[in-house]
C-alpha cells in the first residue's frame, strides 16, 4: 500500500501472494521485494506503476532476505536446504 505522507491518503495497492515477512526498498531501481515464507517466495513491485513484476520462488519458511544495492543483488537465505540463493535484477 503507498500512502501519501501528507494526506493520509491511499495512493495504490499491490496484493501479495501472502503475508510479508520482510520488506527491502532499492528506490535507485524503483524496486519493493517482499520476503513471504508461505509459500516461499519474494515478490517483486514496481513501486512507480504499483504493479507487481515478478513472483521469485526461493523455498517454504524463506524469509530472511539481503539486499546488495551496489550490484543489483538480492540474497535469500534458504532455511529447509541450508543455501543461500542470488538473484539479479536486471532492470
Amino acid at each position: 500500500m503507498a500512502i501519501d505522507v501528507g494526506s493520509g491518503r491511499v495512493q495504490g495497492t499491490v496484493p501479495l501472494s501472502g503475508s510479508p515477512d520482510v520488506v527491502f526498498l532499492n528506490s535507485d531501481f524503483g524496486r519493493l521485494y517482499v520476503a513471504i515464507g508461505d509459500p516461499g517466495v519474494v515478490d517483486v513491485i514496481d513501486i512507480r506503476a504499483m504493479r507487481k513484476l515478478e513472483v521469485v520462488p526461493t523455498e517454504a519458511g524463506a524469509h530472511t532476505l539481503a539486499i546488495d544495492r551496489k550490484r543489483n543483488k538480492l540474497y535469500a537465505f534458504l532455511p529447509q536446504t541450508h543455501r543461500a540463493a542470488a538473484f539479479f535484477d536486471s532492470t
